[in-house]
């Protein structure tokens, strides 16, 4: 299985820990390097840790098994991909301009998702990828009610409760993405035109299917 296109560190901590950092970075490199001829479920911490050069206890010390780290790497993954270059006002862009760059990063999600389809299959089937993703995609919408709050497009309502509702609807539409055997990105990102709110603007949307 091919390694993600970049497998840069996804979350870096703080400056205080660099000694996390590097373990967190050479556990990452391990997991891209296995991926290459192993499935998911086949790695084992054993493996993971030689292969990195990190002990056991370590590893345990911030993850319970290896879905529960490729889950943090892979979220992490989907949430880089989803960042939109805007502060919360969107100052200087259209609403048809963030639209576009919104539609954009959905479109780059589900391209990544197919291409590592395997792997997101298996994450999803752990029953805790779905929550972890949730609440990655939460913060990137919660952002975006904010933008769309400040150009008067929003109607009244509980922002918190909105994203939270949102981000569990995206969670589980790219869940369907990646269980299927479908490969129009490009219709399946036209479907969202028939299960965003009415209020969501249409801007970058291709056609519905």
């Amino acid at each position: 299985m091919p390694a993600p296109e970049d497998s840069k560190p996804l979350r870096r901590p703080s400056p205080d820990e660099p000694r996390i950092a590097r373990t967190r970075e050479a556990l990452e490199a391990g997991l891209w390097e296995l991926l290459r001829e192993l499935e998911l479920a086949d790695i084992s911490v054993s493996a993971l840790c030689r292969k990195a050069g990190v002990h056991r206890t370590t590893f345990y010390g911030h993850y319970r098994n290896i879905f529960d780290f490729a889950a943090f790497v892979y979220a992490g993954l989907v949430d880089r991909l989803g960042t939109i270059d805007l502060d919360q006002r969107g100052t200087g862009r259209t609403i048809a301009e963030i639209g576009e760059l919104y539609v954009q990063s959905i479109r780059d999600i589900l391209q990544h998702t197919k291409r590592e389809q395997r792997v997101y299959r298996a994450l999803f089937h752990t029953g805790t990828f779905h929550s972890v993703l949730a609440e990655d995609l939460r913060a990137r919408i919660l952002l975006a009610l904010h933008v769309w709050a400040a150009h008067g497009v929003l109607p009244a309502l509980n922002l918190e409760v909105t994203a939270g509702y949102l981000g569990g609807a995206y969670s589980s539409w790219f869940e369907q993405w990646v269980a299927g055997d479908d490969d129009d990105a490009e219709a399946w990102l036209g479907s969202l035109r028939n299960l965003l709110p009415a209020w969501w603007p249409r801007d970058g949307f291709p056609p519905a299917p």
